[in-house]
């Protein structure tokens, strides 16, 4: 039996910059992201009865590969060619669909990583996030760009950068902060759960289409934000967040209809109205978390002011997580004869 956890991820700029309707014009995307302490968790193990057992929001119990209706499960068995009974298991810290976090990534990711083990072929982070790309953009195609993948399989606070070539062209540069520094800047994140969940597919591919329009000026400079971020990041000027992360929450209202509404620009605007600097929505938008960069000795003021307009509004405790995905639990079980 193998258990697997994977984090989930936030993004700081540079946000689809990473989807193939824009690299694939031969422009260099770039994202700032980072991984969090909340997880997508797999258990996987073999069965001696040849079924395919399978618990996420939904129960499935198959004979064949070919009959799983979950997608992504149904395309990486295949793709792995498992020709054995298998158990699959997954929950995690938070509510699994269009809360922004790259949770099906995360999910997808994790589940490779598992059955990779359940083999005895353990494979290193790229190779993951490679195989990732390659069954939830071709094998499922998701609109959805590469940056969600290599940040569950590598973790940390990174740099990435995209070319035409695809995900075997994905540059990852992990900033080298030290655990302390990772605490410090944990400091400045405050995230709220919305409630509001939604297809991040049909605001990914609004915005891929736009790419072909004059939004495509706006996508340009939302990679330079990113560049400018990383360059500040690796001087440790953390405050440099905060502007990066209301350029681009600006940039990113004009490049789909759904990224925002009433509601959560009310949100932000209270968010910072009582202290917090830059707010933003997590992922594709239209809802999930909103991810605000607020100073340490302002947190309580932040928090008050959001619990008297919003008191239904969770905040998440959380921090950054310098890991990829990784091995919980790892037990040999002999096999039925």
């Amino acid at each position: 039996m193998i258990v697997i956890k994977t984090p989930l991820r936030i993004g700081f700029a540079g946000g689809g910059s990473d989807l193939p309707a824009y690299i694939d014009k031969k422009y260099s995307g770039w994202c700032i992201n980072a991984t969090i302490d909340k997880y997508v968790y797999v258990l996987v193990k073999k069965r001696h009865d040849n079924k395919i057992y399978l618990k996420y929001s939904e129960n499935e119990i198959v004979d064949n590969v070919c009959d799983i209706k979950h997608d992504f499960i149904r395309e990486t068995l295949k793709f792995l060619d498992i020709n054995y009974g298998v158990e699959i298991i997954n929950f995690a810290d938070i509510p699994t669909k269009g809360t922004g976090l790259g949770s099906s990534s995360s999910f997808l990711v994790g589940l490779l990583n598992a059955l990779h083990i359940l083999n005895g072929n353990p494979v290193e982070p790229r190779r993951l996030a490679e195989q990732a790309c390659y069954i939830e953009i071709d094998r499922c195609n998701k609109p959805m760009g590469y940056q969600d993948q290599f940040a569950a399989a590598f973790g940390g606070l990174n740099i990435m950068q995209f070319n035409f070539n695809g995900p075997t062209a994905v540059g990852v540069s992990k900033l080298d902060y030290s655990d302390q520094e990772l605490r410090d800047l944990s400091e400045h994140i405050m995230m709220y759960y919305t409630g509001i969940t939604r297809n991040s597919s049909d605001i990914l591919s609004e915005q891929s289409e736009n790419m072909n329009t004059d939004k495509l000026q706006g996508m340009h400079d939302n990679v330079r934000i990113a560049q400018q971020l990383a360059i500040d990041l690796a001087d440790r000027k953390f405050n440099s967040i905060s502007k990066a992360m209301n350029k681009n929450w600006i940039l990113k209202k004009q490049f789909a209809n759904e990224i925002s509404n009433e509601n959560i620009d009310r949100m932000l605007e209270v968010a910072m109205h009582n202290g917090a600097p830059a707010g933003k929505v997590t992922g594709a938008g239209g809802g999930g978390f909103l991810l605000l960069y607020v100073h340490p000795n302002r947190r309580a003021e932040v928090a008050n002011g959001m619990r008297i307009e919003y008191p239904d509004l969770k905040l998440m405790p959380v921090k950054l997580d310098k890991y990829g995905t990784r091995v919980l639990l790892n037990t040999e079980e002999y096999q039925w004869g």
